[in-house]
């Protein structure tokens, strides 16, 4: 195998890396907007015509369920199989499917493996990752925190290791994206994640609301004849920074029109910033402490405004951001003093590398 096509189908974006199998080289990729649909995947497939051709393929995909716990090599029976999980997560698995099925037919002698955002989170303790549900329906129906932006996070683990000398035994990583999440690794292990059984847990995000009051949910479907179709639908894409500020689940475009007076928009991002603050604060606590603070995704490399927020609020563990490096930082670097006890470093989200590594464990 010389050369790997790494297809990242998310929420928002069709992410695709050609990268050199052995090196893991960047060849060539590329980002669009993305939401789905068949015609889209051709035409997605249809641009890459250009470039050399690959020897096999790989897909990020967000859920793996129960089953999937490790990547696994595509085929009819495991494309069916993964079809059922769009019932929990339609946002992802459906576009992700649209996307193999396109690749199939794009390059149907090609082996395709799909790696899942859950795998990293199969190590969550019991405590973790169980809800306190009635346990006949987590045992009988298979709920539990499955945790997501796996991928991510654990080539920001392995790459902090890399930056540092050692993987550090308390980290906690910021994957601040269009969807974001905070996860306590321990030990180079998923400890705690926000994420939980859906990519809808957790922190506020661009056009998800995180974390709400299941309480408020039945209110809204007794009082407001709110069916699930249309709970879905709020929550996922007409909530978040777009569903307060009213403008947009961009936090550029939100961070502007607050900066101009838009009171909603301000509002939205303190609500932003307080929803991440609690969780680093929670991960921190679960760890006991925290030797080091990683910063990915897209906004988390992009904007020194909110590492700055994130920072001043571990400044209690002893973390010191040095804000001429935090103003001009650029994956890959370190943005904490030298003298800082609890090191902060942004790292470039590379799950393409991540699904590189679980391909050639597949195929060799």
């Amino acid at each position: 195998m010389q050369r790997a096509l790494i297809l990242n189908a998310g929420s928002s974006s069709l992410k695709w890396s050609l990268l050199a199998a052995a090196t893991g080289e960047v060849e060539a990729q590329g980002e669009e907007p993305w939401k789905g649909g068949e015609a889209a995947a051709r035409a997605a497939l249809q641009s890459l015509a250009r470039f050399p051709a690959p020897d096999a393929i790989g897909h990020r995909l967000v859920h793996g369920g129960s089953r999937f716990r490790r990547a696994v090599l595509l085929d009819p029976a495991t494309r069916k199989a993964l079809a059922g999980l769009a019932e929990i997560d339609p946002l992802h698995t459906g576009p992700a499917l649209e996307l193999i099925d396109a690749a199939g037919d794009a390059f149907p002698h090609l082996p395709q493996v799909a790696a899942f955002d859950t795998t990293f989170h199969a190590t969550l303790p019991p405590a973790a990752a169980t809800y306190a549900l009635p346990y006949e329906w987590t045992r009988s129906w298979e709920l539990r925190r499955y945790g997501f932006h796996g991928l991510s996070v654990a080539y920001a683990v392995r790459r902090s290791g890399e930056i540092l000398g050692e993987i550090p035994g308390r980290l906690v990583v910021c994957h601040l994206g269009s969807g974001c999440s905070v996860t306590a690794v321990q030990e180079g292990r998923s400890f705690d994640t926000t994420m939980g059984f859906t990519p809808l847990e957790g922190v506020m995000m661009g056009t998800r609301s995180g974390s709400i009051d299941p309480g408020l949910l039945l209110y809204l479907q007794r009082q407001h004849g709110l069916d699930a179709a249309g709970l879905e639908a709020a929550l996922s894409q007409s909530s978040g920074l777009l569903g307060v500020s009213g403008i947009s689940g961009d936090l550029r475009q939100v961070l502007q029109a607050a900066d101009s007076g838009n009171d909603r928009a301000r509002l939205a991002y303190e609500m932003f910033l307080h929803s991440l603050q609690r969780a680093v604060g929670a991960m921190a606590g679960v760890l006991g402490g925290v030797d080091a603070l990683v910063f990915t995704g897209g906004i988390g490399e992009r904007s020194a405004r909110v590492r700055e927020a994130l920072a001043g609020c571990l400044a209690f563990a002893g973390l010191e951001l040095d804000r001429e490096e935090n103003e001009r930082a650029r994956p890959d670097s370190r943005i904490s003093t030298a003298g800082s006890t609890v090191v902060a470093l942004v790292i470039a989200a590379r799950e393409d590398l991540s699904v590189l590594d679980e391909l050639r464990c597949l195929l060799g």
